[in-house]
């Protein structure tokens, strides 16, 4: 309001002033990737188990914090049939690997605050099949494939098929010699436990196999674990234990390699 003087008045300079605070710290507040409301919700919603907002690993994440360690680049687009047939051709409970052989089970690691699980995913898909073919050979390094291999972006993102084919043409080093670090940096010349880098080089495969269409993933899967890639929206990061289902609410945030 303007007095007769055409001066505005305090109490509404003082109204005007707070109202633009509110709205630039609406403006650049950011989107929490877990909420009280959002757990509670999915706990009445969902068939799988979802975890406590207490005890989620990213409570206090922010929606953009967690893009980061996913991948935003888009798949290729790959035809094939239809899932629905491999259904009745392999039943999960018909190939556990934990199972026929628990010697080849390696540790769990964490890919931290890195979009390198497409990393992970061809390293640990490397180390297991090794293990299964040639004796266990540990971890195979997925810092490796983060730090060497170019034709992926190491932290920025990558593809899983990509890096099988450097296992392919390279082999890796086991994690003793290159252990995860979690960031990009330059590929080495040396071990850092002291060996030979080029001679640490194990489980060079003959080739890259691609499991497209139900026949095909029935055979892989009987042979050893493979990669994969998925999509994660909002729910998935709830989530605790149970087959998963996305249930069509939430975003997608991006691609997940497994």
């Amino acid at each position: 309001m303007i007095n007769k003087l055409g001066k505005i008045h305090p109490n509404h300079l003082k109204m005007k002033i707070l109202i633009l605070t509110i709205l630039l710290i609406c403006c650049f507040a950011e989107e929490m990737l877990i909420t009280q409301e959002s757990t509670d919700y999915l706990k009445q919603h969902v068939t799988w188990e979802v975890a406590d907002y207490e005890d989620n690993v990213f409570r206090g994440w922010t929606v953009d914090e967690f893009k980061d360690i996913l991948n935003q680049m888009e798949p290729e687009e790959i035809e094939h049939e239809p899932l629905d047939p491999f259904v009745s051709l392999l039943e999960p409970k018909d190939v556990d690997w934990t199972v026929k052989r628990a010697d080849c089970i390696h540790e769990i690691l964490n890919q931290g605050n890195c979009g390198s699980c497409w990393a992970f995913s061809a390293s640990g898909v490397a180390s297991d099949r090794c293990c299964l073919g040639k004796g266990d050979q540990g971890w195979l390094s997925p810092q490796e494939l983060v730090s060497c291999d170019k034709r992926n972006q190491g932290c920025g993102g990558g593809w899983e098929y990509w890096g099988l084919d450097y296992v392919h043409e390279n082999g890796l080093v086991p994690l003793t010699c290159y252990p995860y670090v979690a960031r990009n940096e330059p590929c080495p010349t040396k071990c850092k436990d002291g060996k030979d880098w080029k001679s640490a080089h194990v489980c060079k495969c003959k080739a890259r196999v691609d499991c497209q269409g139900p026949d095909a993933m029935a055979k892989c899967i009987q042979t050893g674990p493979v990669t994969a890639g998925m999509y994660v929206y909002n729910d998935f990061m709830h989530y605790k234990s149970g087959i998963y289902h996305w249930n069509k609410q939430g975003s997608r945030l991006g691609g997940h390699a497994i």
